[in-house]
């Protein structure tokens, strides 16, 4: 059966449909109008809001009781594709450097590493008996949703419509901590109404979207990544008796650390002058030109 594992022909295969997509998008809108082009990426966040919200009709998320919980602010990718269509027209700056930043970072680490495209688990549960179908709508829906959450502020920045500063970059950051805390409030009004089960909150085994509860087991490689930063007091949770890390505080240092350096990343590709210039003031130390003799005093 055809599946898509890690740097297997049909992971490739999605890899390189997607850069076509991207290379047929920058080619279509070549010759038109600023004007045109402003609403046709808008007319992609609409679009990717369906196919966001497709997803209650389609195989597995089709057994799920409070289908709402999966088309809630359920994880980073979903806050994206909920919010996309309002953080488009804000003119706050810093909103708009997280829209573009988080989602052409996510765009791009989902199709480096599509975990649930290659993982048998499904709503916190081992779900699937095999690997997934490469050619499952579900896989399909999941690429193209990804997709687009890249291809919205790639055009954005290759068309002018938001710059970059490095002045701003630091705030990237910590507006990834904000979402983090979005995501951990959706779950627990999910919880309270009762539509996820109560003894799975706080519980990284069941539904643990983002990892704000800690790191799924079938994911350990993630977690050595990103344990690296995180101090022992943030290791246990007080109010779980199994082993999860304290909620959303325990990913705030590693947020910092890795979306600091993604930041900085986006700022030498699409900032690069003044980026390079900040840099030199930093390390630049004042020199007098001329020693001062106090003896010709």
């Amino acid at each position: 059966m055809a599946t898509v594992e890690f740097g297997n022909l049909y992971y490739f295969m999605y890899i390189a449909i997607g850069i076509l997509i991207i290379l047929l998008a920058v080619r279509f809108l070549k010759h038109k109008t600023q004007k045109y082009r402003y609403w046709f990426i808008f007319g992609l966040i609409i679009f990717n809001l369906f196919v966001h919200l497709a997803k209650i009709f389609i195989y597995p998320y089709t057994t799920v009781d409070y289908i709402i919980t999966k088309v809630s602010f359920e994880n980073i990718c979903a806050v994206s594709a909920l919010l996309y269509p309002f953080l488009y027209f804000t003119k706050n700056k810093t909103l708009k450097d997280y829209m573009v930043m988080v989602g052409m970072a996510s765009g791009i680490i989902t199709f480096i590493y599509p975990v649930d495209v290659m993982s048998q688990f499904f709503n916190g549960r081992e779900f699937f008996s095999s690997p997934r179908p490469a050619f499952m709508l579900e896989n399909m829906r999941f690429y193209l949703s990804h997709l687009i959450l890249f291809i919205v502020p790639f055009l954005m920045l290759h068309y002018g419509f938001h710059t970059l500063s490095i002045k701003r970059a630091y705030r990237a950051p910590f507006m990834l901590v904000i979402i983090l805390v979005i995501i951990f409030i959706n779950e627990l009004i999910l919880t309270l109404i009762g539509w996820i089960p109560k003894h799975e909150f706080f519980d990284p085994r069941f539904r643990n979207p983002s990892f704000i509860f800690g790191v799924r087991g079938d994911l350990g490689g993630l977690g050595v990544i990103l344990g690296v930063f995180v101090p022992v007091a943030f290791r246990t949770n007080p109010w779980f008796a199994g082993e999860a890390y304290l909620p959303v505080i325990w990913l705030v240092l590693p947020a910092m650390i890795y979306g600091g350096l993604i930041a900085l990343a986006f700022m030498f590709i699409y900032d690069r002058e003044e980026t390079l210039y900040f840099f030199k003031l930093k390390i630049r130390r004042p020199v007098l030109e001329e020693p001062i003799d106090f003896n010709k005093q």
